[in-house]
């Protein structure tokens, strides 16, 4: 499958703030303080081409706000109170450059690691840490010949820091253009996320997913997406309980009105699930023999193939739900054997608040995704 881009970078911070600045004096030469008002014309015409659209316009009697600079600099308010707060044990007026990179190494507790994520090199990643350090006056990382260690003041700085960066990047995306990168398990992708797609876009126009099947829950620190969909028994948010139930089509229910006549039936399942019929056969009709079945590598297939009447299916009811509930799969053995793990979604990196990401999970974890069946 292939894997979706990483997720878009800052501008320098330096650049935002001489923007909000230029904003809440109205005009660069008042917002200029120990530069010139030239350099603060830059940054901002920098931050304007990296976002592709404008915040200023010239006017006879001073400098215009564009919507979307004003919108902008509406949401940046709370962001830099925010990032004032969680400083100030260190110090006032920080190098805000160096803030990403110093977040990047402590959340992958390597500077390595980070410059790969940066772009950057280990030496790099080391000097902008060095520039916080010399800020705050203390020491944030312990080196060692085998790399570093944060310390357990700067250890703690982390999630919160990640939180405002990670609002900075919600208040700087688009909302026309606003993408949410989710990867999922083959069968969770295709049976129960998709379905709900439509009624996602309906309910929050502005926001593109982007989704990609993965067999296995990828590693958090490095991966570039924001949400995962995996079957686990703890963690994240709960979307939906599951259990192994035998289903089939609705011609096929009447020979399979007991268990033993599933021995003279095409059993189906997921090779990546090869033990679902013996666990529910101990369950549920313990002593007999489990049915030999016929597996298939995709699950969305076995499902499938079930729903074309060619055998029952030792359906996941997380999987099967919504074909139960429009009659489509009927359970002619009755309730399931409910599993410890459930459909579950993780947050792959800290959802700013109010921003796409959080939106739709918020979405996916409410009423709506649950109406779908």
């Amino acid at each position: 499958m292939p894997v979706a881009p990483p997720p878009p970078r800052l501008p320098p911070l330096s650049h935002l703030a001489a923007f909000s600045a230029t904003l809440q004096a109205g005009g660069y030469a008042a917002a200029a303080r120990g530069v010139t008002p030239g350099a603060m014309r830059a940054k901002v015409r920098a931050l304007e081409g990296a976002l592709g659209v404008a915040l200023v316009e010239p006017r006879p009697q001073g400098l215009g706000i564009t919507a979307r600079g004003l919108a902008l600099g509406d949401a940046l308010v709370p962001l830099w109170g925010a990032l004032a707060r969680i400083l100030r044990p260190f110090g006032e007026s920080p190098p805000l450059d160096a803030l990403p990179a110093v977040e990047a190494a402590l959340r992958l507790d390597s500077f390595a690691a980070a410059g790969v994520e940066r772009g950057l090199s280990p030496g790099a990643i080391a000097a902008q840490v060095r520039r916080v350090e010399g800020w705050a006056g203390r020491s944030l990382f312990s080196r060692h010949p085998r790399g570093v260690t944060a310390t357990e003041q700067a250890r703690a700085l982390l999630p919160a820091l990640s939180r405002v960066l990670s609002g900075f990047a919600g208040a700087l995306a688009d909302p026309a253009t606003a993408l949410v990168r989710i990867a999922a398990l083959p069968s969770i992708a295709q049976l129960w996320l998709a379905p709900r797609l439509p009624a996602l876009r309906a309910a929050l126009p502005g926001i593109a997913v982007s989704l990609t099947a993965l067999e296995r829950p990828p590693q958090a620190k490095r991966a570039p997406y924001d949400l995962a969909l995996f079957f686990a028994e703890s963690g994240g948010r709960l979307l939906a309980e599951d259990a192994l139930i035998p289903v089939c089509a609705p011609a096929l229910a009447a020979q399979v009105r007991a268990a033993p006549a599933l021995a003279g039936l095409p059993c189906l399942g997921d090779s990546a699930w090869p033990d679902d019929w013996r666990q529910w056969m101990q369950a549920r009709r313990p002593g007999q023999t489990v049915p030999r079945g016929v597996e298939h590598s995709l699950y969305a297939l076995a499902v499938d193939e079930a729903l074309a009447g060619a055998g029952v299916l030792i359906g996941h009811q997380a999987l099967v739900g919504r074909a139960l509930a429009h009659g489509r799969l009927v359970a002619p053995l009755g309730a399931g054997v409910p599993l410890a793990r459930g459909l579950r979604m993780q947050a792959l990196r800290p959802l700013a608040l109010g921003g796409a990401a959080a939106r739709v999970a918020d979405w996916l974890a409410g009423p709506g995704a649950r109406e779908i069946g």
